[in-house]
């Protein structure tokens, strides 16, 4: 007989309310990679429930902490990026930006837990709602490296465990 067990939460599900649009230093906190992840397909019609309309991707996503001006801690997600490091791919694109240089191959984006930025937050309306994203990143500039967060003061308890993908091995 099957056990059957809640099913895990999303790894954004505890993040939170984000922070205020503008320019904020943050640090990496997580980097979540999910499996098998049901996506529609370019060109599919939004909602539709034939299974040929769909794929399976493997993606990758960056949390990040924020302290806001007020001194309140603050957590976003980057979007969800297909795991390539290929010329035109987002992920290469977003990592750039990031860290100055394109990456080399190998490279393995677990390394960017600690690590600073300054994001550039935007928002966007979507019918009645107002979502909270990231428009740009790039290196924190020398002269405010003391002013990044630091990982620790985002806690490692269960409450701020950002790890709730399944992993299919």
């Amino acid at each position: 007989m099957a056990t059957l067990t809640a099913p895990k939460k999303s790894a954004t599900a505890n993040l939170g309310e984000p922070p205020p649009k503008g320019i904020h230093l943050a640090v990496c906190l997580d980097v979540v990679d999910t499996y098998n992840d049901r996506v529609l397909k370019y060109g599919a019609p939004y909602g539709s429930e034939n299974e040929d309309d769909y794929e399976y991707k493997n993606r990758e996503r960056f949390i990040f902490g924020v302290k806001c001006k007020d001194g309140s801690l603050r957590k976003i997600a980057s979007k969800p990026f297909p795991i390539s490091l290929h010329e035109k791919s987002g992920l290469r694109a977003f990592l750039t930006s990031w860290l100055g240089e394109s990456p080399k191959d190998g490279f393995d984006t677990a390394t960017l837990k600690g690590k600073g930025a300054q994001l550039t937050l935007i928002e966007r309306g979507e019918g009645d709602k107002t979502y909270i994203n990231i428009g740009t990143i790039s290196e924190v500039m020398e002269e405010l490296k003391g002013k990044v967060p630091s990982a620790d003061e985002f806690g490692t308890d269960a409450a701020n465990d950002n790890t709730g993908a399944e992993i299919p091995f």
